[in-house]
């Protein structure tokens, strides 16, 4: 989940950023201390309507730039049209959706009434499955292209810049060796969300009533961004294989992974733990970013050394 504040603001400045849009003033705010990238506020207006104030601090990691942007924005747009349960970006007095101040870009947000879950069960998984499988084929469908500005070749780049014991170092390039030599060159593909974890996603029940933050999406393997969710929504210590094939059943039900895919799950369990450790790891290393705000790169590693001795294509 993409979510912190780092922009500090009082309640005089907070109503400044509401006056170009016709929502009213604001009755109460507070900010939102989770993730990394943004800044975030939740608030309510005196017309009781809820929302979040997104400030886009592009400068804190740098993995969000500012000319994609527009990318994010035109696929919410498109995911909305499409019914698929999205936060609504609000449009302006100008009829933008994008706004600034400060010399920084913001929107304005609804809030999606729901919750996270806490202690994720199979329904969760299979529901999740179902959502992320909707969203590939929805995608299919919209007209833009992102490419994966963060895979192989920015991995590389981060392990020669972290000063890790030669050891580690020596692991992580063996692996990525490993996933270079044997990348796939054929997959299905299209967008994906790349970034579906437990927070990242409201229930009301077990039942999936909104999907946010798309700041990771771009054009990839379908295969990938479904490793991505069963590392985050089906492993804890060890995978647990009931929510992995909850959350494929789910998946399969909507869009039915062909038999390449399956091969390459596993690898793909391997990508996006290696992904998801040095992420973590640079921002873990990242001055800029406070401590409470940074998650623990080794649970990834960890992860990662599963997968590498587990192997799961018998699983399926």
């Amino acid at each position: 989940m993409i979510l912190a504040y780092y922009t500090k603001i009082n309640k005089l400045e907070f109503q400044k950023y509401l006056n170009n849009y016709s929502i009213g003033n604001v009755l109460f705010f507070k900010g939102i201390e989770e993730g990394i990238e943004n800044t975030n506020y939740f608030f309510e207006t005196k017309k009781k309507e809820k929302y979040i104030l997104t400030i886009y601090e592009n400068k804190i990691t740098e993995r969000i730039k500012k000319k994609n942007l527009s990318f994010f924005i035109e696929l919410i747009n498109f995911l909305k049209r499409k019914n698929f349960p999205c936060p609504q970006i609000l449009y302006n007095n100008k009829r933008k959706q994008l706004s600034s101040y400060k010399n920084k870009k913001y929107a304005i947000i609804n809030f999606i009434e729901g919750n996270i879950a806490k202690k994720v069960n199979n329904k969760h998984c299979y529901n999740l499955g179902k959502s992320l499988a909707i969203f590939h084929k929805t995608t299919l469908y919209f007209n833009k292209k992102r490419k994966n500005d963060f895979s192989l070749n920015e991995w590389n780049k981060i392990i020669k810049k972290n000063k890790l014991p030669k050891k580690d170092s020596l692991f992580l390039k063996k692996e990525l060796r490993y996933l270079k030599k044997n990348w796939p060159k054929r997959l299905p593909s299209g967008i994906i969300h790349g970034d579906l974890f437990p927070d990242n996603v409201f229930f009301k029940k077990n039942n999936i009533v909104g999907i946010i933050d798309l700041s990771n999406a771009c054009n990839d393997f379908f295969c990938y961004d479904l490793s991505i969710c069963i590392n985050a929504w089906c492993y804890k210590e060890k995978l647990d294989l009931q929510k992995m094939k909850s959350l494929i059943r789910g998946y399969n039900s909507i869009r039915k992974i062909n038999t390449q895919e399956i091969k390459y799950l596993n690898f793909f369990l391997r990508a996006s733990s290696l992904r998801f450790y040095l992420s973590r790891l640079m921002d873990s290393q990242n001055k800029k970013i406070p401590k409470k705000y940074n998650k623990n790169p080794n649970e990834y590693l960890n992860k990662l050394k599963y997968f590498q001795s587990n192997n799961l294509k018998k699983k399926f």
